[in-house]
């Protein structure tokens, strides 16, 4: 696998307050994700998954992998070989998840999506779960990720985004304004991360605005799907040259 990197372990430039804010929940963070999705982070990212029709003999990026559930995922699925690149800005994520991919055709590096420290045109899918809103250049990110993708290779972004209807989105909003920030708070430890979550969902593109800038980042054929009522959407795209 070392072949296809630019080099293995790249320095991280600063940490910001959404880096820092990764690596203090770090140790709470998984039992967060299905405690508070109720189970079903895991059902989405299995779909997202589910975008790319087979694993088998191909290469794949998990950009902003947190602890690999994506990475781990993709590995689980049969036949192989395969080749998973999984990368973080939170080292404190990815010291987690090496533990976790241990034994497993999986190499995590640390690198931000804006600079993705690895060579064009070499994977034939990238994928990024709930972590395009953390870019600090979304739009940037998103021209990376084309920039590493072989021709005619596939990107999936899974994201938070709200339901359109309007006795939903009130009822959503309520539990993930108030009741999921109380709680994360309390069990992380953390008194501004799990506030941070609605406040990033709520300021993000989502929908067409989101299908725009794919489409303005270099990919073609994009389109999106809600699931569980609307409060994730899943994209994809692809990069023809």
């Amino acid at each position: 696998m070392r072949n296809i990197l630019e080099k293995i372990v790249v320095p991280l430039r600063g940490a910001n307050q959404i880096q820092a804010m990764f690596n203090a929940v770090a140790p709470h963070y998984d039992f967060l994700n299905r405690l508070l999705s109720a189970g079903y982070d895991r059902r989405w990212r299995k779909l997202a998954v589910n975008e790319f029709e087979s694993v088998a003999s191909k290469t794949f990026l998990d950009v902003a992998t947190g602890t690999a559930d994506i990475a781990l995922e993709m590995a689980s699925r049969q036949p192989a070989p395969h080749k998973i690149i999984g990368m973080d800005f939170s080292q404190s994520m990815l010291e987690l998840g090496n533990k976790k991919v241990s034994g497993q055709d999986i190499k995590l590096i640390p690198g931000s999506a804006e600079n993705i420290p690895l060579k064009d045109k070499i994977f034939d899918g990238v994928v990024t779960a709930f972590g395009v809103r953390n870019f600090s250049d979304a739009e940037q990110g998103l021209r990376e990720m084309h920039r590493v993708l072989k021709p005619k290779g596939k990107i999936v972004v899974l994201e938070f985004s709200f339901p359109q209807n309007g006795l939903l989105q009130w009822l959503y909003r309520f539990y993930f304004e108030n009741i999921l920030p109380l709680t994360g708070r309390i069990i992380s430890g953390h008194k501004s991360a799990y506030s941070y979550l609605p406040a990033s969902v709520a300021n993000f593109s989502q929908g067409n605005e989101f299908k725009k800038m794919l489409e303005e980042s270099g990919f073609h054929n994009v389109s999106y799907k809600q699931l569980t009522f609307g409060i994730v959407t899943l994209y994809t795209g692809l990069k023809n040259v």
